[in-house]
């Protein structure tokens, strides 16, 4: 049985697992007097856990915020380009095309998204910009306010009633034409009613968990969940389960997070966002981390799931748990490559 299991894992990994959100750009800039940052810090661990495709973040911690935002972001991207041009085995990829040719050369591709549009400003031109840059993906907000709308509190039925500003409305009818994805993660609720009316194509959310288990607005709600689903669209399965309590998460926690909001809309519909986490907290001064939890919530790291290279451990739960190989096929890349197919 152990090896019949090895087998289908090596079988479903060398597909490519597909992560729409991981904080990777943010790391890149802070340790950018660094060279081979990929190679050293990040290729062993998504090379192990059978990693193809990375939804690579643009975020701007509050230290840069408001005055730096847009130089940081800018860097980011810049940082991100110059480590792939060093390592053939990465490739920034703008279109589902330059995803598949991206795989067939074995490499890992990368998305370049972006989580709160603090690095827009007010300025709709600016979001070309990026789309030239590489941007195929946009969160409106992180947990903050921004000039386009409001983001979910970590806490139950609190965060602002208003939907996205005038700015947010233009810049998702933008995203529309541009054919960039519109993320729905950390949105507030009414913010997510707003661009369910204004649009017509697959949304995302990239990392969220349901509010059935940790009821905070930053989770998306059940019918959030189904209308994203009845759109064609896809919802990763957040890795760090937030909201949870200290010692309460595990892995077969996080699959029943998955298993629920496949019960809400379809296999079609559910994938994931690992939001990996724990590297960047560890690398963080007491002061920061106690800064973030006072800020948003204490992070609650899954065992035998901190990093890529662990993807493995919640292939064999899930084979355990009795799942078939074609639908972890499609939770793990097939559900976002056929968003991809259809947007980008």
């Amino acid at each position: 049985m152990i090896e019949n299991f090895e087998s289908r894992i090596n079988a479903l990994h060398s597909i490519g697992i597909v992560d729409m959100h991981f904080d990777l750009l943010m790391d890149l800039y802070e340790k950018r007097k660094r060279s081979n940052v990929l190679r050293d810090d990040f290729e062993a661990q998504l090379k192990e856990g059978g990693i193809g495709v990375i939804g690579a973040a643009i975020y701007i911690d509050e230290p840069y915020l408001p005055e730096q935002a847009l130089r940081v972001a800018l860097d980011q991207i810049a940082r991100l380009y110059i480590e792939v041009e060093s390592n053939s085995r990465f490739a920034i990829c703008k279109t589902y095309a330059d995803i598949l040719n991206a795989r067939r050369e074995n490499k890992i591709a990368f998305l370049i998204t972006m989580e709160g549009v603090e690095p827009l400003g007010t300025d709709i031109n600016l979001l070309r910009v990026f789309y030239e840059l590489g941007l195929r993906s946009v969160g409106l907000t992180h947990a903050r306010r921004n000039m386009a709308a409001d983001g979910g509190l970590f806490s139950a039925n609190t965060s602002s009633r208003h939907g996205l500003a005038p700015f947010g409305k233009l810049l998702v009818q933008e995203m529309e034409k541009l054919n960039i994805l519109i993320d729905l993660a950390h949105l507030n609720p009414a913010g997510v009613d707003d661009v369910l009316q204004l649009t017509n194509k697959p949304l995302i959310f990239s990392h969220t968990n349901p509010r059935k288990f940790f009821d905070i607005d930053r989770n998306a709600s059940d019918d959030h969940i189904r209308a994203v689903g009845r759109r064609g669209g896809v919802i990763g399965v957040n890795g760090a389960l937030v909201g949870a309590q200290p010692g309460q998460v595990t892995i077969d926690m996080f699959i029943d997070n998955v298993e629920y909001m496949v019960e809400l809309t379809n296999m079609d519909s559910v994938a994931i966002g690992f939001d990996f986490f724990k590297f960047i907290w560890e690398q963080w001064s007491p002061a920061q981390q106690a800064a973030l939890i006072a800020y948003l919530h204490e992070p609650q790291f899954v065992p035998d799931m901190h990093n890529h290279a662990h993807a493995r451990n919640l292939t064999r739960r899930l084979m355990e748990r009795g799942w078939k190989d074609e639908d972890i096929a499609k939770l793990y890349s097939g559900n976002w490559m056929r968003v991809f197919a259809q947007v980008l």
